[in-house]
């Protein structure tokens, strides 16, 4: 549904009379993966930033790295990266009492509600002084301009020529101006490099909906700072992209997200007849070779056309873009066949969304969150290669050479 971007704000949600932020957070559908990943990524970025102020004040101590601790903050387990210094004087404020691995209730409960509550760094701020942790108050600011400038540097980096995936994805979402929300689309890019590692490689934030003018300005761009060579590009299919990514990336395999056409099938064919388009489409996606796959794509469209031929008829011109995954290694097509990459961003910003009240509250507070998420996953899960990935490869960098670089 269209969001009017002159719509008012809505007034701030309020707690139910008994209704504690832990309450709050179960009730916005927040899982427990996804809250353990947000608190330890917070409590290690004060953490940091406390170090960094602390070797301020300390100009003979040296950063040393970090270690993994394991804490417990009521129910929820936690694995922090602590931030060291060389002589071992240094130990975050935010951490719980030496040899304790939990928190006291009070400090869980101004935890999660500084998690959920934060839609600001005023409100941040306000949560950390009634935990008389004033240090790190003052060192919140140091935190978020670090996220900030870093999700600004990450939009103009150089980059490697070469890639073995690159996929492209937009996420539309508002942000409060004055009284109104004003329409926004982050443009995010996520490369797979060929070590195997993902990476975001652009986070482009830009006041309007999504528009084909910001996608060619962001593809450029990351030809522009030296990405040359794309194994396979995945995307989907906003109307006109399609040509675009084709004539800036030629050699590369473009692939459209299945599971957009599948929802996309859900909106043009009737309630009883798009689960069984969606039971052939899982077919073709499983299927072992491209061949069947490719008979069992046109039975599928053979068995709508007549119900549904405009439909079916744009499908079908577009037959190899939604196929181009079948040429990959068994373990990379699920992954090759959709933008579940780029989601993973967009699903921990979605939480921060939930969380900040259905809107984020300022272009600077959506970038701090932004920059949160993205830290987050490649600090994270993104800091080994997925064992799908590793598994092909050596076969993709086959593909690779064969393809690419014997034609360069």
């Amino acid at each position: 549904m269209a969001t009017d971007p002159k719509k008012s704000v809505p007034p701030n949600p309020m707690l139910e009379p008994g209704q504690t932020a832990i309450d709050q957070l179960v009730a916005s559908g927040l899982a427990d993966f996804s809250l353990r990943e947000l608190l330890s990524v917070m409590l290690g970025n004060l953490g940091v930033a406390e170090r960094r102020a602390y070797l301020l004040r300390n100009a003979s101590d040296k950063a040393n790295g970090f270690y993994e601790r394991s804490l417990a903050l009521g129910s929820l387990p936690l694995e922090v990266r602590v931030p060291r210094t060389r002589n071992g004087e240094f130990r975050p404020t935010l951490l719980p009492e030496r040899y304790a691995r939990g928190y006291s209730d009070e400090s869980q409960a101004l935890l999660l509600g500084l998690l959920a509550s934060s839609r600001s760094i005023n409100a941040a701020k306000a949560a950390l002084r009634k935990m008389g942790l004033s240090s790190s108050e003052e060192d919140l600011d140091t935190v978020a301009t670090a996220l900030i400038e870093e999700l600004e540097l990450r939009n103009t980096r150089p980059l490697d020529p070469d890639l073995l995936a690159l996929f492209i994805d937009g996420k539309y979402i508002e942000v409060r101006d004055g009284d109104r929300l004003r329409p926004c689309c982050i443009y995010l890019a996520v490369g797979l490099s060929r070590d195997g590692k993902k990476r975001v490689l652009t986070s482009a934030i830009r006041f309007a909906r999504e528009n084909l003018e910001d996608w060619k300005s962001v593809l450029r761009g990351l030809i522009e700072r030296g990405l040359r060579r794309v194994l396979i590009v995945v995307q989907d299919d906003f109307s006109g992209l399609l040509p675009i990514t084709k004539s800036l990336f030629p050699k590369a395999d473009v692939q459209l997200c299945i599971v957009h056409m599948q929802r996309n099938a859900k909106s043009h064919l009737s309630k009883t007849d798009a689960p069984e388009f969606t039971k052939r489409l899982r077919a073709v996606k499983s299927a072992w070779s491209e061949e069947v796959a490719g008979a069992q794509f046109d039975d599928l469209c053979q068995r709508f056309q007549p119900a549904y031929p405009a439909f079916i008829g744009e499908i079908r011109k577009k037959r190899e873009h939604y196929l181009a995954f079948l040429k990959f290694p068994d373990s990379v097509r699920r992954s090759f066949s959709t933008t579940n990459v780029v989601e993973a961003v967009n699903g921990q910003l979605e939480i921060m969304r939930r969380n900040s009240g259905g809107y984020f509250q300022s272009g600077d507070a959506l970038k701090l969150k932004l920059g949160m998420a993205v830290n987050q996953l490649e600090t994270g899960r993104w800091r080994r290669t997925s064992v799908a990935v590793d598994a092909a490869l050596d076969q993709l960098n086959a593909i690779f050479e064969s393809r690419l670089e014997a034609e360069a």
